[in-house]
């Protein structure tokens, strides 16, 4: 699928803002699943853009900006041709005593761990004890964990934060993408499962029928040992096809966020995303 996408952020400062600076994950990689044949990022006021590559492999895109502005828009199109993973079926039969491997594999244990906002308390433990039950199926049991939390909570906008951690998300069952990542995330690793945190996009051509889609999206990817990392989208209860765009991805949120920076001001801010994606 060629899926074309349009990410616009704009700050409004309600005092000029200075010494702004910023890191962006928005240039969606090249990966087994996706190759990206186009991209293009703006920034007004116009500065030099440095470019780097992070420790989970993301590329990011860091500006300053010192002389005092009262707008800041982040503007990034992208052209990008996806592949389904999951069009030879789904990975399942690999059992668990196969994660004795990732223990030799730093870059996979790392996603086995808490982070800032993938909490395991006792709770989530033994919430993703009772969703494995005798399944011996990585695979399985991490889509199994999905599906629960598709079934057991209810995506509302505007009662989270970013700063919502899994454990405070798992007492109230009420969030977005980023939430239902998170508790997902912390299940998983409950699990000894290796399993990080994707931004992107996900193209809905029926618009309307996925939850989260043409807006900044979330979802869960696991690794399988010997077969590689695949995505699962507890907020739709899907599996991650070729309708997804990833731009980045990470432990949670805060090593994948599109856009993330601070700036020195004494007014406020306020911000406006708008989000498009659209076959060709």
């Amino acid at each position: 699928m060629k899926l074309r996408a349009h990410h616009r952020t704009e700050y409004l400062y309600s005092q000029p803002a200075r010494s702004n600076s910023n890191e962006i994950r928005l240039q969606p990689p090249h990966t087994p699943w996706q190759s990206r044949s186009f991209w293009l990022l703006k920034v007004l006021p116009a500065t030099p853009l440095r470019h780097y590559v992070d420790l989970h492999r993301n590329g990011v895109h860091h500006f300053e900006i010192g002389e005092p502005h009262s707008r800041l828009v982040i503007d990034a199109t992208s052209t990008v041709i996806t592949l389904n993973r999951y069009a030879d079926g789904e990975p399942a039969g690999i059992p668990f005593s196969a994660l004795e491997t990732c223990r030799e594999d730093a870059e996979v244990t790392l996603y086995q761990k808490d982070s800032r906002y993938v909490r395991i308390d006792p709770a989530i433990w033994r919430a993703a004890i009772d969703v494995k039950g005798e399944s011996d199926d990585v695979y399985l049991t991490a889509k199994a964990i999905g599906e629960h939390l598709y079934d057991t909570c209810r995506y509302v906008s505007g009662i989270t934060t970013v700063n919502t951690t899994s454990t405070e998300f798992f007492q109230n069952r009420h969030g977005v993408c980023q939430d239902f990542t998170h508790l997902m995330l912390a299940m998983c690793r409950a699990m000894d499962i290796p399993a990080r945190y994707v931004s992107g996009y996900l193209y809905d051509h029926r618009r309307g029928s996925l939850r989260g889609a043409h807006q900044s999206h979330a979802w869960v990817e696991v690794h399988l040992p010997g077969h590689g990392w695949f995505g699962l989208d507890p907020t739709n209860r899907r599996p991650v096809d070729d309708h997804y765009v990833t731009l980045a991805s990470g432990r949670d949120y805060d090593d994948a966020s599109p856009v993330k920076g601070s700036f020195m001001g004494s007014g406020s801010r306020v911000m406006n995303v708008t989000v498009s994606v659209e076959e060709l």
